[in-house]
C-alpha cells in the first residue's frame, strides 16, 4: 500500500508529467527519423573532413556555438536515434526549468507549470525533429534559462555565490547565438518582481544586482559589434538602413513587422493545431495517429490538473505574467527586430524556426489569459486540455513530414547507388526540386560526398579528400547569380563555396537526374529527354547536358550506417540495374532484370522506365516483345510520349543492323515524322 502511494505521488510530480508530455509530443518512431537540413552536411564535415573543418563552417556565424559541437559531436556519434534522444532530454529540460523558474516568483500557483506546459509543446515550431541541430539550440537556450534560474536562486537565498554560474550560462547564451541574445534584458524584470522594496531602494537594489550582468552584456556586445568580423555574414541590419534613409518610414515598417510577427508567434501559433485536416494529404494513419495522441495529451492535461487545482489569482499575479509575458515576447524578437522582414516568423519550414525565440512570450502571454477564466473553472481547464492536447497532435502530423523525407532520402540515395556505383570526382548531380520539405539542395550534398568519396579511398578509416560531389536542384542554381548563372552549355566552369571547402565544377561533367517517387531515380538520357514532355521544363532544358559516362562501375560508393538497412529491391533495384546495364550494352542482362521484376509483380510509374526494356529487346531482335512494350508505354499518354518514342526508336534504326522494316513499321504505329 505504501508503495503504491509513492507511485501514485511520483506519477503526479511536475516533472513526470512533463516528461510523459515530451514523449506523447516527439518520441513517437523516433528511431525512423533522421539527418535533416544542415546537419546532414554538418555530420558529414565533422566526421569525413574532420574537426578542423567544422571549425571553418561556424567562423563565419556563430564560433561560439560550433565549440559545443567539437564537444558532443565525438561524443554522440553520427547516429541520428541517439541525437532525437538527446534532443528530446534537453527539450524537457528546458519545460522542467520554465517551471521551476516561475514557481520561484508564484509559488502557490499552477500558473508555472501551465506555461511550462504550453512552452514544452508550443505548436508554431515545427524544427524539433532536426535533432542534431535543435539539441544544440536547447543547450544554449537551457543554459539562459539556468542563468535567470540561478540569478532569481541568489536574491531568495540572499547569497551572492549563486550569481557566478548565472553569469557564466548568461556568458555562453551571449556568445554562442542571436536568438535568446535580448532576453538578457528579462531578468531586469524578473529583479524587479523579487525585490519588494520601496521605490528608490528597489531601483538602487535592482541596479547594483544587475550590473554584473549590464557589464557582461555590454563587453559580449562590443565584441561581437566591433571586433568579430563576420557578424553580419548571413544578415544585414535591414532595419538600421530604413531607419536612417527614412526614420518615420523605417519606424512604420518595424512596428507592422512587430504585429505580423505577433499574430503569428501569438493567437496563429495557438490555433495552428486546430486546422482542418487533409486526409488525402496526410494519410489516414498519421490522421487517426494525430488525433489519437490529441485525445490522449488532452485527457492527460485534464485529468492532472483537475487533482492540482489552481488556487484563485489575484489581479496583480496576473497582471505580472500578462507582461512578463509581453515583454518576454516582445525581447524575444530583439534580433529579428533588426534585420527586418527576412527573419519574420511564419508557420511552416523553413521560416518556423524563427518563432524559437518567442516561445516563452507567447506561453507566458496564453498563461495568463486563461488564468484570467478562474472563475470559471471548468472552462478554464477545458482550454487548456484541447490547447495542450491538439498541439501534441499538431507535432505527429509535423513528426511524419519528416519520417517520409527521411524515407525519400534513403530511397534517393540508395537508388542513385544501384543506378552509379562510382562517380567521376567532379560530377555535378543536377536534379529537378526532390520531393523533401526540410532538405535543400545545399544540404543533400554533404551525404552525396559522404557517400561517394568513399569509394575514392582505400581504406575507409582514412577521412576523405574533399569535396569532389555536389547536387544542385536545377530551378535554384540555373538563375542569375547562382552558381550556373543560367548557363546551361557545355564547357561553363564554376565554382561553390561551402564554407569548410570549395566545390570546382564544369557543366561539361554534369549528371542530370530525376526523382519523382513512385517513379524511380533515372539518370536522364541527353538524346531522348530533351523531348520528354513529363519532365520539369527546367530540367528538360538541362537534359542536354546529362554526361552518363560519368558513371564508373567501381570503385562502389558505399553508403553510411544510418541509411541502413538498404531499400528494398524491388521495381526500381532492377530498372537501376538494367540502366546501368545499358551502358555496358549488356543487353541480356537487361532482359533478365526485366523478367525478375515481372517475376515480382511489380511494374514501372513512369512509363520511360520501360524505355531501357524496349531497347534491349530490340537489340537482341525479340521484336514482338518490344513492340509489345512500346504500345503500353504509348497508352499511358499518347501526346506526351509520342516524341520520346520516336527518338528511342531513331536510336534502335540507328545502331540496330537489319531493323529498318521493323523500326519502321513501330513508327508507322506512332505516327512519328518522317
Amino acid at each position: 500500500m505504501a508503495l503504491r502511494s509513492r507511485l501514485s505521488a511520483f506519477a503526479l510530480h511536475p516533472a513526470t508529467f512533463l516528461f510523459l508530455l515530451s514523449l506523447l509530443a516527439y518520441a513517437p518512431f523516433f528511431w525512423e527519423r533522421g539527418f535533416y537540413w544542415d546537419e546532414a552536411p554538418w555530420t558529414w564535415i565533422y566526421y569525413r573532413l574532420g574537426p578542423a573543418a567544422l571549425t571553418q563552417t561556424f567562423s563565419t556565424s556563430r564560433p561560439f556555438w560550433g565549440m559545443i559541437y567539437q564537444m558532443t559531436l565525438p561524443l554522440v556519434g553520427p547516429q541520428p536515434w541517439i541525437w532525437q534522444i538527446l534532443m528530446i532530454a534537453l527539450r524537457w529540460l528546458t519545460a522542467i526549468l520554465v517551471w521551476q523558474l516561475f514557481s520561484r516568483l508564484l509559488p502557490q500557483s499552477r500558473l508555472p507549470l501551465w506555461t511550462a506546459a504550453l512552452f514544452l509543446v508550443y505548436p508554431a515550431l515545427g524544427q524539433n525533429f532536426i535533432a542534431l541541430m535543435y539539441t544544440h539550440f536547447y543547450i544554449v537556450l537551457n543554459a539562459f534559462l539556468l542563468s535567470l534560474y540561478f540569478s532569481v536562486l541568489a536574491i531568495q537565498k540572499k547569497n551572492w555565490r549563486w550569481h557566478i554560474p548565472a553569469l557564466v550560462f548568461a556568458a555562453i547564451n551571449l556568445l554562442t547565438m542571436e536568438y535568446f541574445y535580448f532576453l538578457e534584458f528579462l531578468r531586469l524584470a524578473l529583479l524587479w518582481l523579487l525585490m519588494d522594496t520601496p521605490l528608490k531602494a528597489r531601483l538602487r537594489r535592482v541596479a547594483l544586482t544587475a550590473l554584473p550582468y549590464l557589464l557582461n552584456f555590454l563587453l559580449i556586445t562590443t565584441w561581437r559589434a566591433f571586433f568579430f568580423t563576420n557578424q553580419n555574414a548571413s544578415y544585414n541590419y535591414q532595419t538600421l538602413e530604413d531607419l536612417r534613409a527614412n526614420f518615420l518610414w523605417g519606424m512604420a515598417k518595424l512596428l507592422w513587422n512587430m504585429l505580423q510577427a505577433f499574430w503569428t508567434t501569438v493567437p496563429l501559433a495557438w490555433l495552428f493545431p486546430f486546422e482542418p485536416v487533409n486526409i488525402s494529404t496526410l494519410g489516414l494513419f498519421t490522421t487517426i495517429g494525430a488525433y489519437t495522441l490529441s485525445l490522449i495529451a488532452t485527457l492527460l492535461t485534464g485529468l492532472y490538473f483537475r487533482h492540482h487545482p489552481t488556487a484563485f489569482l489575484t489581479r496583480h499575479e496576473l497582471r505580472s505574467t500578462l507582461l512578463l509575458g509581453l515583454l518576454a515576447w516582445l525581447l524575444g524578437g530583439g534580433a529579428f527586430w533588426l534585420v527586418g522582414e527576412r527573419t519574420l516568423p511564419q508557420l511552416h519550414f523553413s521560416a518556423d524556426r524563427f518563432t524559437l525565440s518567442f516561445m516563452l512570450g507567447s506561453s507566458l502571454i496564453l498563461t495568463a489569459l486563461l488564468g484570467l477564466l478562474s472563475r470559471f473553472p471548468r472552462l478554464q481547464l477545458t482550454l487548456l486540455a484541447l490547447f495542450i492536447g491538439f498541439s501534441v497532435g499538431k507535432h505527429f502530423q509535423t513528426n511524419a513530414t519528416y519520417r517520409r523525407d527521411w524515407e525519400t532520402q534513403r530511397a534517393f540515395f540508395w537508388q542513385l547507388t544501384w543506378r552509379a556505383p562510382s562517380l567521376e570526382p567532379g560530377t555535378t548531380i543536377l536534379t529537378n526540386d526532390l520531393p523533401l520539405t526540410v532538405f535543400s539542395d545545399n544540404s543533400l550534398s554533404g551525404p552525396l560526398n559522404w557517400i561517394y568519396n568513399a569509394s575514392l579511398s582505400s581504406n575507409p578509416q582514412r577521412l576523405d579528400p574533399g569535396m569532389n560531389y555536389i547536387l544542385y536542384f536545377v530551378t535554384v542554381r540555373a538563375q542569375e547569380g547562382r552558381a550556373l548563372a543560367g548557363k546551361l552549355e557545355p564547357g561553363h566552369s564554376f565554382a561553390q563555396n561551402y564554407l569548410a571547402t570549395t566545390f570546382y565544377g564544369n557543366t561539361s561533367k554534369i549528371l542530370v537526374v530525376n526523382f519523382n517517387p513512385p517513379g524511380c531515380v533515372r539518370v536522364l538520357d541527353p538524346e531522348i529527354d530533351p523531348l520528354n514532355k513529363l519532365l520539369d521544363a527546367n530540367l528538360r532544358a538541362a537534359a542536354f547536358l546529362s554526361n552518363p559516362a560519368l558513371v564508373r562501375q567501381s570503385p562502389a560508393a558505399r553508403l553510411p550506417a544510418f541509411y541502413q538497412p538498404e531499400s528494398p529491391h524491388t521495381w526500381c533495384y532492377y530498372f537501376s540495374k538494367a540502366e546501368l546495364a545499358r551502358q555496358n550494352r549488356d543487353w541480356q542482362s537487361i532482359i533478365a532484370l526485366h523478367q525478375q521484376a515481372q517475376a515480382l509483380g511489380d511494374y514501372p510509374n513512369d512509363p520511360l522506365e520501360n524505355f531501357v526494356f524496349i531497347e534491349a529487346y530490340a537489340h537482341l531482335g525479340e521484336w514482338k516483345q518490344a513492340r509489345t512494350l512500346t504500345r503500353e508505354t504509348y497508352r499511358v499518354s499518347r501526346e506526351f510520349l509520342r516524341p520520346t518514342l520516336c527518338a528511342l526508336w531513331g536510336r534502335i534504326a540507328r545502331e540496330v543492323p537489319d531493323s529498318t522494316q521493323m523500326v519502321q513499321s513501330v513508327r508507322d504505329d506512332l505516327s512519328c515524322n518522317p
